[in-house]
């Protein structure tokens, strides 16, 4: 069994070791002692994000709206429309983010990724800074100052573009 690390300069007993509480820690342990367990905290704090009043929630999903109107219209739809579709999502922080999406579907093979290089063009062009994502398919991710990111994915016959906000808490969150 690989001994128990203890902190330099800091000699006597050491913490108890979390790998004999979790079973298949503690097999993995008894198999193969001569590696390292290293059990990182599963408690951290919050990340940091500004505490809005709820009048600002609305503004900034009214701006994320706005931000996906500003692409599509930059965008060469032809005769595709787009579906929409917006909502606030929490997280176990209590901290809250708006994501609008818009789905263009539809689309003949390839004019998916030409959809998507346009996207990228546009979102350029709109001041973002966009970039593409290396990976099994196509796809850009972009940001832009106020803290709102962008993404955009091809699917088989279609062109997922989603702008979501940054991380906010709601005031009434804060107070209560």
């Amino acid at each position: 069994m690989t001994p128990r690390a203890t902190s330099p300069g800091h000699p006597g007993p050491t913490p108890p070791d979390p790998t004999l509480d979790d079973p298949m820690l503690r097999v993995l342990r008894e198999r193969h002692p001569e590696v390292d367990v290293v059990v990182l905290p599963q408690n951290r704090p919050a990340p940091f994000a500004p505490v809005v009043a709820a009048d600002e929630l609305d503004g900034l999903a009214a701006g994320a709206e706005q931000l996906v109107d500003d692409l599509l219209a930059r965008l060469p739809l032809g005769d595709h429309t787009a579906s929409r579709d917006g909502r606030w999502h929490t997280d176990e922080w209590d901290q809250r983010w708006y994501e609008a999406v818009a789905v263009v579907g539809d689309l003949r093979t390839g004019d998916n990724v030409a959809l998507l290089r346009s996207t990228g063009n546009a979102l350029v062009g709109l001041g973002w800074q966009a970039r593409p994502v290396p990976g099994d398919r196509p796809r850009l991710v972009a940001r832009r100052h106020g803290g709102f990111e962008a993404a955009a994915a091809v699917r088989p016959t279609s062109l997922v573009v989603t702008v979501r906000t940054a991380k906010v808490r709601a005031a009434e969150d804060v107070a209560g």
